[in-house]
């Protein structure tokens, strides 16, 4: 049996091969055997799921091993985002959601997430201890539930009109209702689309839907609002004379976004644009938080405003537990997951996505064009992440390099500081940097590169690919 392990974001297989039946209900009792453990079990567990094809039924199968574990099976009517099932949790005091999502990966796979009583990402030992219960069944040799624990009910659960209220608190309605801003909105087939349409529909927002329908197979893409997957977004963004396009991933979780020219922003472009525009026309005390492979220009800004900056490993899970601790204004990460204060622990892309049209309805520019503005006052940034595919033989020997000796210059530049907290990220006193970062669940490493100038920024990116190279013909 393929070893069941929770990574950055949950635990995924392929369908019928190891996300099975069977693991399904080793994961899940697990997950009740843990609630017991932490004398959680009482408040109940909410099930939610997204729009791939066998996870409704999967839903069932979780609620049911809840409900013979003596644990309230919260089950959501339909189907819906990641981000709302965290909401769930807080709303009603749940023990912790137990969501059936793949997020973005292809059709043929299914997950599941464990949101704990706090409403954000499950923190590693929080998953460690559920990974030693799943260790236990294993051992035991059957999933049965101990005999003292009787029968639970399974109750309907909707908070769909509560979530909805929470996001509209966090955006100035009457701007956008006065704006009248013209959406394209593209859930890439995924479970935020009946939720955004819906809070759209409460400031008579004008919505062209893209893809807002259900289809098992995304439509031949990856649900991913990555740039190559939003050629149809940005082409109806141009021909619906659209103020913006806003795409969400397959959980909604995670937030692309398109300007009125048909401009995709990358993530740290997002970011970089809603940090400036909550500091200038929304500012409140705090500070910001951002993953060690987010974009620097949030320093620049934050740095600006009279705010700390603090950094963390990859993976929305740490960003979350900050915001449990700190007041964050923002915590982002270079992948698409964000949050702000106000809000869940959790990265959400309908939140981000409220955001950017409240930007687009007070500014009715390109977002491309308020982004210059901004490089204007704080000067450029260009970055980049570059995916190279490595066996993993070649991956541990790259990595186990870097750290004995990592790069003393990038192109012209002395590096000044080495942090080996998550992949080994070297920094020059210009502040160009280079973070080199194996990818835990694929046979890849992720290096990214940034610079405040054109000619800095393309000398680092010619260091990165020499060294990357150097470790290609090596076994």
């Amino acid at each position: 049996m393929t070893e069941i392990t929770f990574g950055t974001d949950g635990w995924r297989s392929t369908v019928n091969t190891d996300f099975n039946r069977t693991n399904v209900e080793i994961v899940t009792q697990a997950i009740c055997n843990y609630l017991y453990e932490k004398e959680l079990a009482q408040k109940g567990c909410v099930v939610a799921y997204d729009t791939r094809a066998h996870s409704e039924g999967f839903a069932d199968l979780v609620s049911n091993v809840l409900m013979k574990n003596g644990i309230a099976a919260l089950r959501m009517e339909t189907f819906c985002p990641t981000p709302q099932a965290a909401f769930a949790v807080k709303h009603i005091g749940a023990a912790g959601a137990i969501m059936l999502t793949a997020s973005h990966n292809p059709p043929e796979y299914n997950g599941i997430k464990f949101i704990p009583h706090y409403g954000g990402p499950a923190t590693p030992d929080i998953t460690g201890d559920i990974e030693w219960e799943i260790g236990a069944i294993l051992e035991e040799g059957h999933t049965d539930p101990p005999v003292d624990r009787t029968l639970a009910p399974i109750k309907k659960l909707d908070v769909s009109n509560e979530y909805i209220k929470q996001l509209l608190s966090l955006v100035e309605r009457s701007m956008i209702e006065r704006s009248h801003v013209k959406i394209l909105f593209d859930p890439m087939y995924g479970s935020g689309q009946n939720v955004f349409m819906r809070a759209l529909a409460h400031m008579d927002a004008h919505v062209t839907p893209l893809h807002c329908h259900l289809d098992s197979e995304f439509g031949g893409l990856l649900p991913e609002p990555i740039e190559p997957n939003l050629t149809e977004c940005k082409k109806a963004v141009l021909v619906n004379k659209s103020d913006l396009g806003i795409a969400l991933d397959g959980d909604a979780d995670r937030f692309g976004v398109v300007d009125s020219k048909g401009v995709y922003l990358t993530p740290n472009k997002a970011l970089t644009l809603m940090l400036w525009y909550l500091l200038t026309y929304k500012p409140t005390g705090g500070a910001v938080a951002r993953s060690i492979a987010t974009t620097h220009m949030l320093d620049t800004i934050a740095e600006h405003n009279g705010c700390r900056v603090l950094e963390t490993p990859v993976g929305f899970k740490y960003i979350g537990e900050l915001m449990r601790k700190k007041m964050i204004i923002l915590g982002g990460e270079e992948s698409g997951g964000v949050s702000v204060a106000g809000h869940i622990p959790e990265k959400d892309g309908l939140m981000a996505g409220l955001i950017l049209i409240e930007i687009a309805a007070r500014f009715k520019k390109p977002l491309s064009e308020l982004l210059e503005n901004i490089y204007n006052e704080f000067g450029p940034c260009f970055d980049e992440r570059i995916d190279v595919k490595l066996p993993e033989s070649r991956k541990e020997t790259l990595m186990d390099s870097l750290s004995e000796n990592p790069p003393r210059a990038l192109g012209d530049e002395d590096v000044v500081k080495v942090n080996l907290s998550d992949g080994v990220k070297v920094i020059t006193a210009a502040d160009t940097w280079m973070l080199v970062r194996a990818s835990g669940t694929e046979p890849m490493v992720r290096v990214y590169i940034e610079a405040r100038g054109k000619e800095a920024f393309d000398r680092a990116r010619k260091t990165a690919l020499k060294i990357i190279k150097g470790h290609q013909g090596k076994g």
